[in-house]
């Protein structure tokens, strides 16, 4: 019996184990199959991929996406193994599919199927519906710009934005199959955290932090991939990360990315390595710490600190509500002498608010060596956990742009600090010399405001006893917290001290921080300009005498200018031949400034065939010089304001002052778009100096008025089909500042190749939307003739269907800075880069042949400005409808603003009065 026993649980034991080892087998067939998954080529045999890209948000993203798109259709294109290829992109009428892919073409030659769709929700959406069902395999590459709406993470497309849920939905529309999901952007932990599952692979650009920029993965991953269309998705996904961390490593950057795997319902694995420790030395708050030489100390007192946090003071977040950080104390000390020329130390403390404050760690300071030394002495984080973090100063390395021919541009220093979160506060501290001064005096724009707002800032000068010194605060004395700016304490020293002989100290308390409203003015920031130049003529005397002998004639210069004016009639004629050329030669953009001042020979420039705005200024004179024509060279604050009371290098442009027939012209020849007559943005009503010699003074440029700066267009729209769309033909001509627009955003879709609705790059419909079918318009360089455009299209919405009734809305065109400047602003206004604007429009519109019961809007006018209009509508042989504006100016301080956007919205209130007419059946 006891045998019988031992058997049947012998027995029972084995069945056991087979259970057991089968189950074991099983599973490692199932890792064996998920490993091979892994290891297999990014594209699967017959698999659908999708690549979506969000919308860029600015130019220069938008370049960048661009670029990537076309990359990722050529890497899908290469494996020869996809099926069909959804692209989804901000753009898709300007999404260049390669010729060699054949995009549209029918499955089965060896050639993708490519769909191109608008990148928003709905189509998003729909997507998962055409998938529904489908077994083969899914590669999924999303990038972009990724953020968060409340507490929910999303990735930006036009209107409605994706969220994690509508990337799951597409996912759980696959019944089986593996699918790989390749996500870029900022957010993405949170969407591959809800889509992990079994048969997902996931590669995401972060796990559980969100960073605060564009993820570097989004140019390396393509790049890496490209060239390699069997690379297995383990491989790239390795790859990104070793890519990543050396990215950081070459940059002295802190990494604040954490490219992770997420591998069915495996516990995420992170790629990048932490490479911190090679350049980050970190002490607790009860260790001590030499500031003097930046190394870590072994023994201290418990609880020391240096001394520079022991009188800081923290602020509340909830007292800054909106800022993401907060500048506790900001000092600059300037010493301006002779050897050397001018020291400087800046330091500051920031307290870190929010979690987006972390890119506030994120330093690019610019020197300009080798004049300009800069050296490190503190850069440190004391944590919100006590612990006081350091960066190595000795690891901060240079970053200098490509300079051209003798060009020399500056360099700049780039680091992060490491630790930097919410209750962090950040210090950095660093001096600069200048061994030797270009200019005989010292003249300097000390910036003292801030993006965030400051607690407390010191500003102090010191300055020789004998010097001369004229100072005034920038652009801080209009604003309300400071009604009157404080007296500079001034300190002087004993008469036995030869060194520095006065100083100059302000405290200034609770700086509200700069804020970047939408068409607000360029250059307002907080400075602080000081100058030791006796006076103007003082600097004119030395500006012209630096800039002697660069405007010499030579026989070159004298033969090319006899070439280019050869067939001139008038004296305008020969001036405006040299003007086209110079105009035409290529822009080197380097800064007028302490390090470029003295433009280059006009020989030089005419034969390198490319200069600066001083550069090109100089040789158009020097072309003038050699007909006996007045011509010199004018200093001009870009964009800025030179002040009588403040002498010295206040400019950073260039242009030119011409005497034609007893008639002073200015001109500028930097902008190969601006026709000769109009100054380019930034210069017009700008105080300036002529360098001729005789001039001391500074002198306004002329203000422009609205009537040389007009847009004019005329229409003719059909009504008399039954389709809502209608056609309408359209011709513009531009003069003044909308010929300027218009040219440049001609000039901007030559460069990247696109096809631009020109006009809906400034204008757009006051109702309804503009399809261009085909536009023609004239030549970029024909600077001898205003801009004209002609564009056939058809107008969706003009015009509504009821029945038998119809509502004919305003068919008339409007800036799209007008729409921008309804929204409440606290600060002045910036329109049409400061010009004024006229326009003139009209319409003829043709009905049907029955159509009755017409009634018209009655005419609606505005004669006081700043903005004046008119509309009215007549019904002769055609419908007319006409509109006219002024706008008196393109610049409006804050309490005019208020005026011109109530006379805004009667304008569109206006526009709103719809036509009516019957079609009897």
């Amino acid at each position: 019996m006891v045998c019988g026993e031992e058997r049947i649980r012998k027995t029972a034991n084995r069945r056991l184990a087979s259970i057991f080892l089968g189950c074991l087998f099983l599973w490692e067939s199932a890792l064996i199959a998920q490993q091979q998954q892994y290891d297999s080529a990014l594209v699967s045999p017959h698999s659908t991929v999708v690549l979506l890209n969000g919308v860029a948000g600015d130019v220069e993203s938008e370049n960048a996406y661009r670029d990537q798109l076309r990359t990722w259709i050529e890497i899908v294109a290469a494996t020869g193994q996809a099926q069909d290829v959804f692209v989804l992109c901000d753009n898709p009428e300007s999404a260049t599919v390669p010729s060699s892919i054949g995009g549209g073409t029918p499955a089965g030659d060896g050639r993708p199927m490519i769909t191109l769709l608008k990148a928003e929700r709905a189509g998003f959406v729909k997507l998962a519906e055409t998938l529904a069902g489908r077994t083969n395999g899914l590669l999924i590459v999303a990038w972009g710009h990724g953020g968060r709406q409340r507490d929910v993470p999303v990735f930006h497309v036009r209107g409605p934005r994706l969220t994690p849920a509508d990337f799951k939905t597409l996912a759980d529309a696959l019944p089986g199959g593996e699918s790989r999901w390749i996500l870029l952007f900022r957010g993405s932990g949170a969407f591959a955290a809800q889509l992990a599952a079994d048969q997902r692979f996931i590669l995401s650009s972060e796990r559980d932090t969100m960073f605060d920029s564009d993820p570097v993965g989004m140019s390396l991953l393509p790049q890496m991939a490209r060239g390699k269309p069997s690379v297995s998705f383990r491989k790239l996904s390795e790859g990104l990360g070793r890519a990543t961390t050396a990215w950081y490593q070459e940059r002295n950057l802190a990494r604040t990315e954490e490219p992770t795997l997420w591998t069915g319902t495996e516990k995420p694995l992170l790629l990048a390595t932490n490479a911190a420790s090679d350049s980050f030395a970190s002490v607790k708050a009860d260790e001590p710490n030499d500031s003097s030489t930046n190394k870590t100390s072994s023994s201290a007192p418990a609880g020391a600190l240096p001394d520079a946090w022991k009188e800081l003071k923290r602020v509340e977040p909830q007292d800054y509500p909106g800022a993401d950080a907060v500048v506790l104390c900001r000092r600059l000390d300037y010493t301006l002498a002779k050897a050397p020329a001018i020291a400087s130390e800046q330091e500051e403390f920031i307290q870190i608010l929010t979690p987006e404050g972390k890119r506030f760690g994120d330093f690019d300071i610019s020197f300009s060596p080798p004049a300009e030394e800069i050296n490190f002495l503190d850069c440190e984080v004391l944590r919100a956990d006590g612990k006081l973090v350091r960066l190595d100063t000795d690891a901060i390395r240079d970053a200098r742009p490509e300079s051209v021919g003798d060009y020399q541009t500056g360099e700049r220093k780039f680091f992060s600090l490491p630790g930097v979160g919410p209750g962090a506060v950040l210090h950095v501290r660093y001096r600069t010399e200048w061994k030797e001064f270009p200019l005989p005096y010292i003249s300097l724009a000390i910036p003292v405001g801030d993006d965030l707002p400051i607690v407390e800032a010191n500003v102090q000068v010191s300055i020789p006893r004998e010097a001369l010194f004229h100072f005034a605060f920038d652009t801080l004395s209009a604003t309300r917290q400071f009604a009157a700016l404080p007296d500079p304490y001034i300190k002087h020293t004993s008469e036995k001290v030869t060194d520095y002989g006065v100083t100059y100290s302000w405290r200034l308390s609770n700086l509200p921080a700069q804020e970047h409203e939408l068409l607000a003015p360029p250059g307002e920031a907080y400075r602080l300009l000081v100058s030791t130049f006796p006076d103007w003529p003082a600097f004119a005397e030395w500006y012209g005498r630096v800039s002697k002998l660069t405007d010499e004639v030579t026989p070159e210069l004298a033969a090319k200018a006899e070439e280019l004016t050869r067939g001139a009639k008038t004296n305008r004629d020969k001036v405006l031949a040299l003007y086209n050329y110079v105009t035409r030669l290529r822009y080197v953009a380097i800064p007028l400034g302490v390090n470029s001042f003295r433009p280059h020979a006009a020989a030089n420039v005419l034969q390198n065939q490319f200069g600066d705005c001083k550069d090109k200024a100089n040789l158009f004179d020097t072309l003038l010089h050699s007909l006996k024509f007045d011509a010199h060279l004018v200093l001009v604050p870009r964009f800025s304001q030179a002040r009588d009371d403040i002498p010295g290098l206040a400019f950073n442009h260039a242009i030119s002052r011409v005497t034609l027939d007893g008639e002073t012209l200015w001109v500028d020849t930097t902008d190969d778009v601006c026709r000769f007559g109009m100054l380019p943005p930034g210069d017009a009503g700008r105080k300036v100096l002529v360098v001729d010699g005789q001039t001391t003074t500074l002198i306004r440029l002329p203000v422009p008025e609205p009537k040389d700066h007009l847009f004019k267009l005329h229409g003719e729209v059909d009504c008399s089909g039954t389709a809502p769309a209608l056609p309408v033909t359209l011709n513009a001509v531009a003069s003044g500042y909308p010929d300027y627009e218009l040219r440049v955003e001609a000039q901007g879709a030559r460069d990247h190749n696109t096809s631009l609705p020109l006009l809906s790059a400034y204008f757009h419909p006051a109702s309804g939307t503009f399809a261009l079918d085909k536009q023609k318009s004239t030549a970029i360089a024909a600077l001898e003739e205003n801009f004209s455009c002609h564009a056939d299209g058809t107008y969706i919405g003009m015009l509504s269907v009821g029945g038998d009734s119809r509502l004919l809305h305003s068919p008339f065109w409007l800036p799209k800075e007008w729409d921008l400047a309804l929204h409440r602003r606290k600060g002045a206004l910036f329109l049409n880069q400061g010009y004024p604007l006229a326009l003139e429009e009209d319409f003829e519109i043709t009905l049907p042949d029955n159509a009755r019961a017409i009634v018209l809007p009655g005419a609606s006018e505005n004669k006081s400005g700043p903005l004046k209009w008119g509309i009215e509508w007549q019904k002769t042989n055609k419908l007319t409808a006409r509109f006219w504006a002024e706008l008196a100016q393109g610049q409006f301080a804050p309490e005019e603003t208020a005026e011109l956007q109530r006379q805004l919205r009667d304008l569109l209130s206006a526009l709103a009065t719809c036509a009516s007419f019957t079609v009897p059946p």
